[in-house]
This record gives structure tokens, sequence and C-alpha cells, in this order.
């Protein structure tokens, strides 16, 4: 019986999996191309390094945000 639970409810995740598929196609992708373009990190503008945390650059330049 509780073989049965388990696989009556993974079914049921395939099913939703494969309608939110169907319905949202390309929600996924963009997802993560969104996240990905939030995550660049800063770079210096005078010598193009990148710039770890919140001060500005070793160069004395000021921080530039992606």
């Amino acid at each position: 019986m509780l073989v049965k639970t388990i696989l009556l409810f993974l079914l049921g995740m395939v099913l939703i999996a494969m309608i939110g598929r169907a319905l949202f196609p390309n929600a996924a992708r963009r997802l993560v191309q969104r996240r990905s373009v939030a995550l660049k990190p800063g770079t210096c503008p005078r010598c193009g390094s990148y710039i770890i945390g919140t001060g500005p650059c070793a160069c004395g330049a000021s921080r530039r945000e992606p």
C-alpha cells in the first residue's frame, strides 16, 4: 500500500511537471538568463580588474557596477 501511494505521488508530480512545461516552455530558461546577468561582478573602469567587496579598486578608481 505504501509503495502504491509513493508511485501515485511520483506520477502526480510528473503530470504536474509536464503540464507546467506545456504551459510555460521557456520560463526556466528565462529565469536562468536573468540571474546570470544580475550576478556579473563589478569591474574597475580604469584597469578592468574585478572588484571584490564594497570599496574602491586598488588602482584608486571608483567602483563601476555591471
